[in-house]
């Protein structure tokens, strides 16, 4: 709600006649484009939406909270992080997306059947396959799937297509075109979900078309891949301003206002090899150092996650 009312107040909600306008007053965060704030910052929500309720219910919940642990990393959001502790205290104890899948299979990590690919990645050059994902819960429209289908198609690229079966709607399983998958032969793999950590850190993945959702950047990141980015809903705008512009470390899917398959395959080959892509891998090993190093002992984040163990203590003492 804080955001909304800032924005109200410095005449930026609803942006006008959609345009885009650059926001600066927002402590700890750097100017943004309106076009780049989560979209419950910029669109009016129903008041009686499972959206606004789980939101906006967050926001006023989060005031009352003692303590607040986020899955980040202090040198990535030093500034945002300092902002934010002048109202609580704030720890950054990520990524927390990782562990040892060897050690234990007893407890399932994911409600979704997952599909093993080892056998076919281990089969492809190392860095000649692009993983395709939208996450969990994103859904997309039949048209775009379809562009996405064609692009990957001209880009003749090896890849990992997760097309969940509502990913357009739940009525709707049948959204790939004609043919599609007898076309791919042995350079796609279409499966409705998998362990994306996993596939991310297989040599053979080279590239991620993503969402940007949270997570899903920190384990590209963790895993060197550099990111193709279609952000949808919520936090993912946001996200994707870091990755491409901050960051360095991805590039948008489409430019302008529709997706076509001529520039679904244009960025793939811009990502794959060339100039950008040298630029892109560069810059991502950088950032996966920094998450690496926040993890060592006496990196940021477990320096930070002792803070709040010892906070924590005294608080419950006092």
């Amino acid at each position: 709600m804080a955001c909304k009312n800032c924005q109200e107040e410095n005449d930026h909600f609803p942006p006008k006649d959609n345009g885009e306008d650059s926001i600066n007053y927002i402590p700890g965060v750097q100017s943004i484009s309106t076009k780049d704030l989560m979209s419950y910052c910029v669109a009016a929500i129903d008041p009686t939406s499972f959206e606004y309720s789980t939101v906006f219910g967050a926001f006023e919940e989060v005031k009352k909270a003692d303590f607040i642990l986020h899955n980040t990393v202090h040198e990535l959001e030093s500034e945002t992080l300092l902002a934010l502790d002048q109202k609580q205290p704030n720890y950054s104890i990520g990524p927390i997306n990782f562990y040892d899948y060897t050690k234990s299979t007893a407890v399932a990590d994911s409600l979704f059947s997952k599909s093993d690919c080892t056998e076919w990645l281990n089969s492809k050059p190392p860095g000649s396959v692009l993983y395709v994902s939208f996450g969990s819960m994103v859904q997309s429209n039949k048209q775009i799937i379809e562009e996405i289908a064609h692009g990957l198609l001209l880009s003749k690229v090896n890849f990992i297509w997760i097309v969940r079966a509502d990913i357009v709607s739940y009525d709707d399983a049948d959204v790939l075109p004609t043919e599609f998958k007898n076309d791919i032969k042995e350079k796609g793999l279409i499966i409705p979900w998998c362990n994306q950590t996993e596939v991310l850190s297989n040599p053979a993945v080279g590239g991620f078309v993503t969402h940007c959702g949270w997570n899903s950047i920190l384990e590209s990141i963790w895993s060197g891949v550099p990111m193709i980015c279609y952000p949808v809903t919520f936090d993912q705008p946001t996200n994707r301003k870091l990755v491409v512009d901050d960051w360095k470390i991805g590039i948008n899917l489409c430019d302008g206002i529709s997706v076509t398959r001529e520039e679904v395959a244009n960025k793939i080959k811009n990502l794959t090899s060339g100039e950008t892509s040298n630029g892109l891998r560069y810059e991502i090993k950088k950032m996966r150092k920094i998450l690496q190093d926040a993890l060592k002992i006496d990196g940021s984040s477990e320096r930070d996650f002792d803070k709040f163990l010892k906070d924590l203590k005294a608080k419950i003492l006092a």
